[in-house]
């Protein structure tokens, strides 16, 4: 009798505890934590990674650098998107992209667009590795720096100085660009100081520039 009466205690406190968590703001909470974690562990990506900004010349894969790349850096710096459909992370930096280049598109569309930054030109390409073509697709394993594979990542490519030859020079971000930048504010902040910062590398070095 007594198994029986703890059997129904704790049956009891299980259906309390579970009818508590789906009717408050503690279940939709955790919810939304545990499916945009699982969403960026199975692209291979920590939502925590800091947002390393370490440029450098040679691709990730030792290919050379796409041809609409090279040509594009003639007349300003490439800034490449990389979003597929099913990243939480990539929705949520979506907004504050579209923002920072004054665009709207739709996250299964295929984008790019000559934006205007404080007078100078970026050539801003938006690639859904899930819609886009084969040409650009392409392009993601060659600027994933750090091997991650993980999504949204953001490519700026500018030029640089390499003992005699001015070169292609890039840098790629990851993720919602880590725990310091945890506000669209703070977002579209470091990456406005990082695009200031690479088109001043650009206009510094395009005189010796050959494509």
């Amino acid at each position: 009798m007594i198994k029986i009466l703890q059997i129904i205690g704790i049956i009891i406190t299980v259906i309390g505890f579970v009818g508590f968590m789906t009717t408050t703001d503690v279940y939709s909470q955790v919810q939304k934590e545990v499916v945009e974690v699982l969403c960026l562990s199975c692209l291979k990506l920590d939502p925590t990674l800091p947002a390393e900004a370490d440029f450098t010349f040679d691709t990730a894969t030792d290919d050379p650098h796409p041809d609409f790349v090279l040509d594009n850096l003639s007349s300003g710096i490439v800034f490449l998107h990389y979003s597929k459909d099913a990243c939480a992370g990539c929705d949520v930096m979506l907004p504050t992209i579209q923002e920072l280049f004054s665009a709207e598109y739709g996250k299964q569309d295929m984008f790019q667009k000559q934006h205007l930054f404080n007078g100078s030109l970026i050539h801003y390409y938006y690639i859904n590795i899930d819609h886009t073509i084969e040409t650009y697709e392409e392009t993601f394993p060659i600027y994933d720096k750090e091997n991650i594979e993980g999504l949204p990542m953001f490519t700026i490519v500018t030029l640089f100085y390499d003992h005699g030859t001015v070169r292609p020079y890039y840098t790629s971000l990851y993720g919602t660009l880590g725990p310091e930048n945890d506000t669209p504010e703070k977002r579209y902040s470091y990456l406005t100081n990082l695009l200031e910062y690479s088109i001043g590398l650009w206009e510094e070095n395009i005189p010796g520039y050959e494509p």
